[in-house]
């Protein structure tokens, strides 16, 4: 019997990691738009360096690489919805927990922040692409070795507009939950997901597959939600199961 109710637990977990892995790949999709949008934006500017000041170019590349980006971001804006739509619905399956339209309403704010993130990390490309093409463009520095020091001028762009929306969305989908649960009267819950080679030893390994109760649902949370790519899940657990699994030691993710 206990067997059978870690199954149906680990049955929701997969359910919720599946909407993790969603977000995944949007933010591979992000990535690799935005590592796009990088190479065509230095191409631009080697084609105005051949007849144009340094200034016209830079301000013009600045201009398309915003341009462009919140292109990607608007598009992406669908599948942020349907994100949110995944979440309302893995709930109500789940713990027959229903999205409210103020929980609408503040799930849309925490969106926009997480978009506004992005822009302002697209504000920094630009803005180094135009300080290095007007500092250098006009100084007699070879074509090829402006075009890689191009290619090397923010090589990290494209991983930190996918962490922003996989972590953000990530951190999302946890709020939503435990923002709900918190509404509810589960009185007991469990620190679910995987125990493998790459998961991290504290506090996770400490953690997975044990319980705690609600009044420390506030601290599991805060410590889950700074942990990088955490791929493990908080559950509620019904007094028919609170007995299958150990008591987790909340001193072990260092509270």
């Amino acid at each position: 019997m206990a067997e059978l109710k870690r199954k149906n637990v680990e049955i929701t977990v997969r359910e919720g990691n599946k909407i993790i892995k969603d977000i995944d790949a949007l933010a591979e999709k992000n990535k690799k738009s935005a590592k796009k949008l990088k190479d065509k934006a230095i191409d631009f500017a080697i084609d105005f360096n051949e007849e144009r000041t340094p200034f016209l170019a830079s301000s013009l590349v600045a201009t398309r690489v915003n341009k462009q980006l919140q292109k990607i971001i608007n598009n992406d804006k669908k599948s942020f919805n349907d994100f949110i739509l995944a979440a309302g619905r893995y709930l109500e399956k789940n713990f027959a927990i229903a999205l409210t339209k103020k929980d609408l309403e503040v799930i849309a704010k925490k969106q926009s922040a997480i978009i506004d993130e992005l822009t302002a990390n697209t504000t920094i490309l630009s803005q180094d692409i135009k300080e290095l093409l007007t500092q250098n463009l006009a100084t007699g520095i070879p074509k090829k070795t402006l075009i890689l020091g191009l290619k090397d001028l923010y090589p990290a762009y494209e991983r930190n507009a996918s962490t922003i929306i996989n972590t953000g969305l990530g951190r999302l989908f946890n709020d939503i939950n435990v923002g709900k649960f918190q509404q509810s009267d589960f009185d007991w819950y469990l620190y679910a997901g995987p125990d493998d080679s790459i998961t991290r030893e504290i506090p996770c390994k400490q953690w997975v597959w044990h319980r705690f109760p609600a009044s420390q649902l506030n601290a599991v949370s805060t410590i889950r939600q700074g942990l990088w790519n955490c791929r493990h899940s908080i559950v509620p657990l019904n007094d028919s199961q609170k007995n299958d699994f150990p008591i987790l030691n909340l001193k072990a993710g260092g509270a």
